[in-house]
């Protein structure tokens, strides 16, 4: 088996495969009811968790022969040192937290999600895993939520955290509540797969409280430069003049859910500022909620032509033809484009995206500039979790997500390694 880079969704540090360690897969107990392999303590466990003394299972390094530093390491179960155990369970090098089997045999290449405070990311990231695994298979595409999680706390696994969420969303018709300031930084983590290309990459979110963003980026710079595209949800009212004109309407369910303004988002992602790796990625700017911008597209001079087909949303084309209409994906980011400047007055936002424009359109003045020429590694998108909103208590009579999963997939598309049918290319 080749060597694979890997870049741990946990602390961010990069290893090769044939650098996992191997964790005892044992649950077997004592008589007394101890366990049969002792549990062990880790000084770099226990600065990752913030603990001391924190117990994990037993691990140790590969044992590999002089063959398999020439030909990658083989992966195959292996004894536990202490307890004789067959494993095939690994762990991070640097924090030894539990990492997914497939992700250390094929590599750990990773689409990140990311959003600014009162985004509705949690919302945005179930309704995307929600209809990707109803409609991924028009463009063959597979997902899964990984089942790892920290010793004795089975319930910190994506599967069992998103299976909760998308029941309290999608069958108890409840938005979804922002995340505790004081949550832990647990990541979702999602394999996604294709099986006529034999592809495989991993979609990583932080499900953190948006208070967090600015710190998050900080700490987080080494997980967005690795990453192979990113996907960024922020909150239409982060755009000062829909607030005010929402608000004004009498959007009450907005009160107290305090959104950052533009112009502060934009400072956090311009820490990057020069990074020429991170520009070459495809970024996603995601506009969550944005049945609001077209429910109210008069009183926010907003031509939402390419949104709507009479009195009905235009959904992605790929939900019934499995097809992806990436002239209609241009479409709609360039008109957002264009009314955040001439509209909205965000116009310094939109400069600051064309940061992943093409090398041509980045040497042109910017009135003067593409939106859609090929080689731009950014888009605009106006998605809805919901498909409306929420009333007084933050119930919904019906939840029908609009658009979430076209980020993704014009990701996908960008990064050239999936199979994804295109129409209508300009």
């Amino acid at each position: 088996m080749a060597t694979k880079k890997i870049l741990c969704p946990y602390c961010f540090e990069e290893f090769q495969n044939s650098e996992a360690l191997y964790q005892c897969e044992s649950e077997e107990r004592n008589s007394d009811g101890e366990y049969r392999c002792r549990r062990i303590t880790s000084r770099a466990y226990d600065r990752y968790w913030k603990g001391e003394d924190l117990p994990i299972r037993n691990v140790w390094p590969q044992k590999g022969g002089f063959m398999s530093k020439l030909t990658g390491p083989s992966l195959k179960a292996q004894r536990c040192d202490n307890c004789g155990y067959n494993s095939r369970r690994f762990v991070c090098p640097h924090c030894l937290n539990w990492l997914p089997t497939d992700m250390i045999e094929k590599g750990a290449e990773i689409i990140s999600v990311i959003g600014s405070p009162s985004s509705g990311k949690t919302n945005y990231i179930v309704a995307l895993i929600h209809q990707l695994s109803k409609y991924g298979y028009k463009i063959d595409l597979q997902v899964s939520a990984t089942q790892i999680y920290r010793d004795g706390h089975k319930n910190e696994s994506t599967q069992n955290r998103y299976r909760d969420l998308d029941r309290r969303l999608f069958k108890d018709l409840t938005m979804l509540a922002k995340t505790p300031e004081n949550a832990k930084d647990i990541p979702l983590i999602f394999h996604l797969s294709q099986q006529q290309t034999n592809k495989d990459i991993y979609l990583v979110f932080y499900d953190t409280a948006g208070e967090k963003f600015q710190e998050n980026l900080k700490n987080n710079v080494r997980y967005l430069q690795q990453s192979s595209g990113v996907i960024c949800v922020l909150d239409v009212l982060s755009i000062s003049k829909v607030k005010t004109i929402l608000l004004n309407k009498g959007f009450s369910e907005f009160a107290g859910q305090p959104s950052a303004p533009m112009q502060d988002i934009q400072y956090s992602l311009d820490s990057f500022e020069g990074d020429e790796k991170l520009y070459s990625k495809p970024f996603a700017f995601v506009f969550s909620k944005f049945d609001a911008i077209i429910d109210n597209k008069s009183d926010l001079s907003f031509n939402a032509d390419e949104f709507t087909r009479g009195n009905s949303l235009n959904d992605s084309s790929y939900l019934k033809s499995g097809e992806v209409d990436l002239g209609k994906i241009n479409a709609i980011s360039e008109v957002i484009e264009q009314t955040m400047e001439e509209e909205w007055d965000e116009g310094d936002f939109r400069h600051f995206a064309h940061k992943w424009a093409s090398k041509k359109n980045r040497e042109l003045p910017p009135d003067k500039r593409n939106p859609n020429d090929p080689d731009n590694n950014y888009k605009f998108f106006g998605v809805s979790s919901l498909g409306g909103m929420p009333d007084d208590n933050m119930s919904l009579d019906e939840v029908k997500p609009y658009r979430v999963v076209d980020p993704l997939v014009w990701i996908l598309y960008k990064l050239g390694q999936f199979k994804i049918p295109v129409i209508n290319q300009k």
